[in-house]
């Protein structure tokens, strides 16, 4: 069946910073090439950091210097140049790199390349996450309650207990997320606030065969969507936090802390998809895309 068109692709070289809209992307079981193969590390922690913990990730962007590659690991992931808010540059391969980074975030930092699933000790956290700190990294308040997490597999709710990142990658769970065009509509109609797509991250955005302002992907959950060359399962819906509502001073996007509060109030916290990637290809923007029902 026939759902829309792939509307924008998107892939972000670091973790948390702005990324580069795509014209024609691959994908493989590790997501989109080249999506998330560097993060921002506090050495004093020390641990991988995302704009959940340092905000101001928000208002920077990264692009590639030369084409990544979908298994590059240290030290032969593709060099990257960082944009800060206030219009300066600096590169990966720039031996002033750390001592710039610093000064944009306010922290001493390092922009690590990701390691191998082995080197555990890059994606391990200083402590074991507890129902505390998951509340803070959602933005929840005192009178809110933890959201299920029963759907996600064992095996990865038992990586993130004790690590940053599931290890091998620097996304925060899941390779592929994807969102329509509806369900930014339907949060913009019925809450009168800004949802322009950056504010979200998405991979894919996709603009559906009849627009109607609803949160159409949550209806395509356990299906797989045949894109281009491409087949990917939707797996979960993707968990919101407070990232959607801060400011992005790099792309003129301005605070609106009742953002989150809208999403929880109008999707259960709920905005997007969660994809594994079934069948690896090339994707463009423009491409049908069209929706099988049933387990992968």
């Amino acid at each position: 069946m026939l759902l829309g068109k792939v509307s924008q692709l998107w892939r972000y070289p670091v973790k948390s910073l702005g990324g580069e809209a795509m014209e024609c992307a691959r994908l493989t079981h590790s997501g989109l090439v080249g999506d998330r193969h560097w993060a921002i590390y506090d050495p004093q922690a020390p641990v991988i950091r995302s704009a959940k913990q340092w905000p101001a990730l928000l208002s920077m962007q990264a692009r590639y210097l030369s084409a990544p590659g979908d298994g590059d690991y240290h030290p032969r992931v593709a060099a990257v140049n960082l944009t800060a808010a206030d219009g300066t540059q600096c590169a990966s391969d720039n031996h002033h790199l750390t001592a710039w980074l610093s000064r944009q975030l306010g922290h001493p930092a390092q922009l690590r390349a990701r390691e191998p699933a082995a080197n555990l000790d890059f994606y391990r956290l200083p402590t074991a996450r507890s129902t505390e700190d998951i509340a803070a990294e959602l933005g929840l308040s005192a009178n809110d309650s933890l959201p299920d997490f029963s759907i996600d597999s064992t095996e990865l709710a038992n990586a993130l207990a004790t690590c940053a990142t599931p290890p091998g990658a620097l996304y925060d769970a899941y390779p592929l997320h994807v969102l329509t065009q509806d369900s930014l509509h339907y949060i913009e109609q019925a809450s009168g606030l800004n949802t322009d797509c950056r504010r979200f991250r998405p991979n894919l955005l996709l603009e559906t065969a009849h627009p109607s302002p609803r949160l159409t992907e949550q209806e395509w959950l356990g299906a797989s969507l045949a894109i281009g060359e491409a087949l990917i399962h939707i797996h979960t819906p993707t968990l919101r936090c407070s990232m959607p509502g801060r400011e992005q001073a790099g792309f003129g996007l301005a605070a609106q802390p009742a953002l989150p509060r809208a999403i929880a109030q109008l999707a259960g916290r709920n905005l997007g998809v969660n994809a594994r990637v079934l069948r690896p290809g090339t994707v463009t923007v423009g491409d049908p895309v069209y929706l099988t029902q049933g387990d992968p």
